[in-house]
């Protein structure tokens, strides 16, 4: 038999608890909106990461922008060079052939990085001249080592002049040293993606020689 229907339903106050007093869970004290925005964020663990802003990350330092140096400045010289010369190794293999695809990118990426090295390089006080054009060759890869050898002058002569400047107890202006860093950071940028993308055609040969083979 179904339970009778109570005479008269209770009235319930919405603002309140459903749970008899002394029975429900141990309440905690109500905080505002208003004081909770006050509160200051934590600083530790993932929460830390979370509060930082890509700007402090592309500083390389939270709060703390990192100032180039004729040192600085004179190291990405030379990992530069040592990238210069991989991607020069990279076009000198044999029976190296790039598709479409390939060429386009490369020849941008390649004319890229020589630009920036030229400009870095003129911030040093090295008088690099005009411009090559070894797009006029037939041969693309003949084209990009031109690329290159262009890149590799320049680089060796803002080597040497900053060996140079830093013997005679001198320094580059901070604008100057800023402008070389950003420039060669650029450079360095698509030199590396002309690096991952020469190997993978180099690959490529290697499979299909292993493959006739």
């Amino acid at each position: 038999m179904d339970n009778p229907l109570p005479n008269k339903i209770p009235n319930i106050d919405p603002t309140q608890s459903v749970e008899p007093i002394g029975q429900g869970p141990e309440q905690e004290p109500k905080t505002s909106f208003g004081d909770y925005m006050k509160q200051p964020l934590a600083t530790t663990g993932v929460e830390q990461s979370q509060a930082t802003s890509p700007l402090d990350l592309s500083k390389g330092q939270v709060g703390q922008a990192v100032q180039p140096t004729m040192t600085s400045v004179q190291s990405q010289f030379n990992t530069t060079a040592q990238t210069l010369n991989t991607v020069e190794s990279q076009l000198n293999t044999k029976n190296l052939k790039l598709k479409q695809s390939q060429n386009y990118l490369l020849r941008n990426k390649l004319s890229e990085a020589d630009t920036h090295i030229r400009t870095a390089a003129s911030k040093v006080g090295v008088d690099v001249g005009p411009a090559s054009s070894p797009m006029n060759k037939q041969n693309p890869i003949n084209r990009y080592l031109g690329l290159i050898t262009s890149s590799q002058t320049q680089l060796a002569e803002a080597q040497a002049k900053i060996k140079e400047i830093s013997a005679d107890g001198r320094t580059l202006a901070p604008g100057d040293l800023l402008m070389i860093q950003v420039k060669m950071n650029k450079a360095q940028q698509a030199l590396d993606y002309s690096s991952v993308l020469l190997g993978k055609a180099v690959d490529d040969i290697k499979m299909l020689f292993n493959v006739q083979i």
